[in-house]
């Protein structure tokens, strides 16, 4: 509310009180997630209206302006179609190649296969997600991006399940894109940033094209600002990067900062699962509690061949009946259908989600309920 009040006009443009107020706010949240986010050089954080909008800049403003028919991008069984989507129209609409990484049978990424793809040459581009949203996979990213610059190809992060759950330090990562969503970490909907490696500034095209992006303009053709404005095509959703910060500032004075937020999350995880893993039927999809997990969700579901009938109930149905309770709940294939039908062999599953809002007795209370579903 504060914001409005005192800050509610578009940055960079004019020079009355209320609109420096607005451009000030505006820089002040971009160095507060550059540094929620371990980025010295705030030129790197880029503002977007989540994860989905990040890697699809990545796809048509560096992609598309450094790749060539026949260059590889590989991205795995395990994602979002968020970061398979954008991939599979490149494909089609520029001539390269689309590669997925194989699942071992804990839902684990084959490393093993990945190389294989590396060592055939070409690859330009690894895209994987950092924490799966489907299984709470914790990705080896140290792995992934010692192998993929080993073959002289750059990574793109999809951190919509990490960010706000766990420290995240892209400059010690290494990798050269990181996206992420507000929602996900107590900031607003339709909010995030991408990350862009200073490596990469050189590199980085347009995606869109308007107002505040550009240095100059003649009928015949546009001079592009420098990295981050060149992303930042029109009018910014001001009060949501003010939010979004605020979020972020927020969740690093949570004790113990991050880490507390980690441990808190993963000590709820560990619970649901040590909890529904007894329930007849139940199937639980994810390597389950370890260091290959980061334990912040839990999916499972009672709809596939090996429940019996007397247990057997649609994912839809559940997540309306916990609904009821006031236990909220996600059904379906989570945007993951590669994941969820083809390796799991599923039409769904059900999933809960913990965070630092979540107690133990809010765990006790989805296990009960889905106990005594009947």
């Amino acid at each position: 509310m504060a914001h409005y009040v005192e800050c509610n006009a578009p940055t960079g443009r004019s020079l009355y009180p209320l609109a420096r107020n607005a451009t000030e706010a505006f820089a002040g949240a971009r160095e507060s997630l550059a540094r929620f986010i371990g980025v010295a050089d705030v030129d790197g954080v880029v503002f977007t209206s989540g994860t989905t909008m990040g890697i699809n800049l990545v796809a048509f403003a560096w992609a598309r302006a450094n790749m060539s028919p026949g260059d590889v991008v590989v991205s795995t069984m395990a994602e979002h179609h968020a970061n398979l989507v954008p991939w599979q129209i490149l494909a089609e609409e520029k001539g390269i190649r689309l590669e997925l990484v194989r699942l071992n049978p804990n839902s684990t990424l084959d490393l093993s296969h990945l190389e294989e793809i590396l060592e055939r040459g070409g690859v330009k581009l690894v895209c994987v997600g950092h924490v799966s949203n489907v299984t709470a996979t914790l990705n080896p990213i140290d792995r992934i991006v010692e192998m993929a610059k080993r073959f002289g190809a750059k990574v793109l992060l999809d951190g919509a399940q990490s960010a706000g759950h766990m420290p995240i330090d892209v400059t010690k990562l290494g990798v050269d894109f990181f996206a992420l969503s507000g929602h996900k970490m107590l900031g607003p909907m339709g909010t995030g940033i991408l990350y862009v490696s200073p490596d990469r500034f050189d590199e980085m095209g347009v995606m869109f094209g308007g107002g505040d992006m550009i240095n100059r303009v003649t009928p015949e053709r546009a001079w592009f600002k420098p990295m981050p404005t060149r992303l930042e095509a029109g009018t910014q959703n001001v009060a949501g990067a003010v939010a979004l910060a605020a979020a972020a500032n927020w969740l690093e004075s949570f004790p113990g900062g991050l880490r507390g937020v980690e441990e808190h999350v993963r000590m709820l995880g560990d619970y649901a699962w040590d909890r529904l893993v007894r329930i007849p039927s139940i199937k639980l999809l994810g390597p389950g509690p370890g260091s290959d997990s980061a334990m912040s969700l839990v999916s499972f579901t009672f709809d596939h061949k090996g429940a019996s009938n007397r247990h057997r109930v649609r994912d839809m149905d559940l997540a309306v009946r916990l609904g009821e309770r006031g236990i909220c709940v996600r059904s379906g294939v989570f945007c993951a259908q590669p994941l969820v039908d083809h390796f799991y062999g599923l039409e769904g599953a059900t999933r809960a989600s913990f965070h630092v809002y979540n107690t133990l007795d809010d765990v006790d209370r989805l296990v009960d309920a889905i106990a005594n579903r009947r």
